[in-house]
């Protein structure tokens, strides 16, 4: 266990990428049960194993940026494929890379998260704790290795309940378990060692000001709650939103997808690498979706206030989907742009003028509601992308 969590502190401080960090998981799985019992000779092994995996990872690494170079060349020889082949290749490319990376993380955030039977010398603990809240207090958690999951409650009080996973025998919970609280703030702090990992569950009242949360290799799930303010960091897990209610929202992770649904919110900024952003039904006046080898997929175009709306959706090696809702009352206007990719409009049941345009290795179109000046409810939408297409459709 202890080999595991030294393999993702190095995964979490960036030394080594996610597919390194799961050859490595796999490889310390199969070698485990050969180390020598004696502490110290079992150190030695692993640090020498781990090199040697090291030492194989990179020429791993060399021997990929040679075949892409490779390829890079043959593409390039071929002016007049390179665009739509190498757009290809590369947005397949991107999405194995994102696939790769979030189906490492799903795995690893599912293990930390679980509360399962982990083995005869390993211990599980369950803390239930309940705080009094004023009216809009403000929310902080601050954990690593924990999963984070907040919901609301009905009554006027916060509950914590505290899953814990550890191979260290009574654990002294509140040593590395810490609160602090005010009149108008809570926050929560764990500490625990690196053999501990586990969830959080909070329960939260109406009226919270602002909501807080800090995580690594943990997913964050936020669930029917109304906040003024929040805000999600991560890094190998992924945040999802769910029917939740604020004014401004911030979501950022790495290796792992961004997914909110039903969520309001005057300004959304969603941000990850390496994974995919699905946004459903949601309602944004102001919206910043960022993300690398990984899709933007915004289903549905609805906002909060009758103010005019600007949505700005980036990616690399990625596609961008947009379905166009059907509305007489208010307008729309896409301004799409990618390099080595392809635009594709499919808007059969809708007014839309689009104005296509195509130079060099660069694709434009702007495609805009027949109403769309003479309407002072509407929506500026930004996409692009690059060695990937943009797809833009009715939504069904």
């Amino acid at each position: 266990m202890e080999e595991k969590m030294l393999i993702l502190k190095m995964l979490q401080e960036g030394k080594i990428s996610a597919e390194e960090a799961h050859k490595l998981l796999e490889a310390v799985g199969k070698t485990s049960t050969s180390f020598e019992t004696d502490a110290r000779k079992n150190e030695k092994k692993f640090e020498e194993k781990m090199q040697e995996l090291q030492q194989k990872a990179n020429k791993v690494a060399e021997k990929l940026g040679s075949t892409l170079n490779t390829s890079a060349e043959k593409f390039s020889s071929n002016s007049e494929k390179f665009g739509d082949d190498f757009a290809k290749r590369m947005e397949s490319f991107g999405n194995d890379i994102a696939d790769s990376a979030v189906k490492f993380t799903d795995r690893l955030v599912n293990y930390l998260g679980n509360f399962i039977d982990v083995g005869n010398d390993k211990y599980q603990y369950k803390n239930n704790y309940q705080y009094s809240l004023a009216d809009n207090a403000e929310i902080s958690v601050d954990t690593c290795n924990f999963a984070v999951i907040v919901s609301p409650t009905g009554e006027s009080n916060l509950t914590l309940n505290l899953y814990i996973n550890t191979s260290i025998p009574n654990l002294a919970i509140e040593e590395y378990f810490k609160v602090s609280q005010t009149d108008n703030s809570l926050s929560f702090k764990t500490q625990f060692p690196s053999r501990t990992w586990g969830k959080i569950e909070i329960f939260v009242p109406k009226h919270l000001s602002n909501l807080k949360i800090l995580t690594t290799n943990g997913k964050c799930e936020l669930i029917d709650i109304t906040v003024d303010n929040i805000e999600s960091n991560t890094s190998n897990g992924k945040i999802c939103l769910t029917n939740c209610q604020s004014k401004t929202i911030g979501a950022i992770t790495s290796n792992g997808k961004i997914i909110t649904s039903g969520t309001t919110a005057a300004f959304a900024d969603l941000s990850t690498s390496n994974g995919k952003i699905e946004i459903e039904s949601c309602k944004f006046d102001k919206l910043d979706a960022k993300t690398s080898n990984g899709s933007i997929i915004l289903d549905g175009i609805y906002k909060m206030s009758s103010a005019e709306g600007n949505y700005n959706l980036r990616t690399s090696n990625g596609k961008i989907s947009i379905e166009l809702n059907n509305s007489e009352t208010s307008g729309c206007m896409i301004d799409a742009t990618t390099s080595l990719g392809s635009i594709s409009v499919d808007l059969p049941q809708l007014n839309y003028f689009v104005d296509k345009k195509s130079f060099s290795m660069q694709s434009t179109a702007q495609i805009k509601s027949a109403n769309f000046d003479s309407l002072s409810d509407k929506i500026i939408i930004h996409a692009h992308t690059s060695n990937s297409s943009i797809v833009v459709s009715a939504k069904i």
